[in-house]
């Protein structure tokens, strides 16, 4: 059958990749917000103490600088790339793949744990949350990298914010690379589109309650955003893209029924950052893949920020994407990847169950209603019911995970437990408030290395053993 132009280059670009690659691995990356203490923007000299320890200690070299010549991007010789996300408030380990998540979480603890002593000798503070606690005080503006200039280009002259910055302080997620066999990479990409809400329930941990009371900075916002405000969400990294107008994020709310509709879905994504003639990008109104294929003139440069920015993306490393998982408290950091990883192990018998859960609840909305409808609490389905779902699920991840035979099921933790509760990161925060827990120590207990003694998850009121001192009550 012969491909057009497009077809082609969809298939190297995403397609082809899935074939021939041995034996399956894992990929990780995880995002992680960092702040000041002192309810400033980060210290320059805290950033680049970050490089340093991580260039003496572990071996990372830098490949990527921004304009000025300074440092964004490093990897070491384990190919394990550390970099800024998209501000200087945001840092991220994109671990090199494994065919286990064991070796993955000894590197990235070994790294995180230097980064947050240093961290605090500098009065800063690396955070296992989905929301930057203190954009407020966050220097917003873009990485002068000629990507993210581009994308604040985007949204300055093509959405109706005209502010390229607000939105690049906030955000922080964890996102599971998934190896699978192309004829079932359908079938995959269709299971995990419906476990959308079941992720919200699990691993929402982006409450937007920190920001409440700062009216100067809710002035900043678009005027949707503050009105979400208004209205409090588990998740508001989900309100963050839902309204951020950048191409690429919908959700697939339909099934797939053949690779043929993957490629045709693929097809129809749209191209929004191109190249400049020279060694930088610009930004242009969003095309539709197929019909900037069609023009008579491009560059193989221009399709170098093409991909898919969806909940649950084929990626152009020849994995499944999930990128709708908030950043964890950071002692949970693999929590996500090991869901995933022993539901793609057991994908026939957790398909089956999702199917009689949709026939016997008669759901009848799409994939992203459900979610909005979990992160907002307002599930029609009888809790009784979802609790008894979501503890399948986990028994059958549980079960994956156990089939490959490498330990990984530990990583479920706090799940596996007899009495622990289906509860999101966000749900079990709202609670310690109601405790009498601060936002100060809710957000050192995220950033904990260890669960004992300063866990969300402990009922411990000597948490945080004095740790909160001099942070703003």
């Amino acid at each position: 059958m012969m491909r057009s132009s497009a077809e082609a280059l969809i298939y190297r670009l995403f397609i082809d990749k899935f074939a021939g690659k041995g034996e399956p691995c894992i990929g990780v990356e995880i995002e992680m917000p960092v702040v000041n203490l002192a309810c400033q923007a980060v210290e320059p000299g805290f950033i680049a103490a970050m490089l340093d320890l991580l260039k003496q200690r572990f071996a990372f070299t830098p490949t990527r600088f921004d304009q000025n010549g300074f440092p964004i991007e490093a990897v070491n010789p384990r190919q394990d790339a550390f970099s800024f996300e998209t501000t200087f408030n945001t840092i991220e380990f994109a671990m090199a793949k494994k065919p286990g998540i064991d070796q993955i979480a000894a590197n990235f603890y070994s790294y995180v744990t230097a980064l947050q002593e240093l961290a605090h000798e500098h009065h800063h503070l690396i955070c296992g949350m989905g929301i930057n606690p203190y954009a407020a005080y966050a220097d917003s503006k873009p990485l002068n990298s000629p990507v993210m200039l581009a994308k604040a280009e985007f949204l300055k002259n093509f959405t109706s914010h005209h502010d390229g910055e607000i939105f690049h302080a906030f955000s922080a997620a964890c996102q599971t690379h998934l190896d699978v066999e192309l004829s079932q990479l359908p079938d995959l990409l269709n299971l995990l589109g419906k476990l959308a809400f079941v992720d919200a329930m699990l691993f929402a941990n982006s409450l937007p309650f920190a920001y409440a009371g700062n009216r100067k900075f809710i002035a900043r916002l678009p005027a949707s955003l503050q009105r979400e405000m208004a209205h409090p969400t588990l998740c508001f990294r989900d309100i963050l893209w839902r309204l951020c107008e950048a191409p690429n994020i919908r959700p697939y709310d339909r099934d797939y029924a053949s690779l043929e509709e993957v490629v045709k879905h693929l097809l129809d994504l749209k191209i929004f950052i191109i190249s400049d003639g020279s060694s930088g990008f610009k930004a242009i109104p969003p095309v539709r893949f197929a019909d900037y294929i069609a023009r008579e003139r491009w560059s193989e440069a221009d399709l170098s920020c093409f991909r898919s920015l969806e909940p649950v993306a084929v990626s152009r490393h020849g994995t499944v994407e999930i990128r709708q998982t908030c950043t964890q408290p950071l002692a949970d950091s693999f929590a996500p990847a090991a869901f995933y990883t022993g539901i793609a192990e057991n994908i026939t018998v957790a398909s089956e169950l999702v199917h009689d859960f949709w026939q016997d609840n008669q759901i009848n909305i799409s994939n992203s209603q459900l979610r909005r409808q979990a992160v907002s609490r307002e599930m029609a389905i009888p809790a009784d019911r979802l609790r008894e779902f979501i503890n399948n699920l986990l028994a059958i991840a549980a079960a994956g995970l156990k089939k490959r035979k490498r330990g990984e099921d530990k990583y479920l933790g706090r799940f596996l437990k007899p009495d622990h509760e289906v509860k999101s990161p966000a749900q079990r925060q709202l609670d310690l408030l109601q405790e009498g827990w601060s936002f100060q120590e809710i957000m050192l207990a995220c950033s904990a290395l260890d669960e004992s003694g300063n866990s969300i998850w402990d009922n411990d009121m000597n948490r945080g053993k004095g740790e909160a001192d001099g942070l703003p009550v």
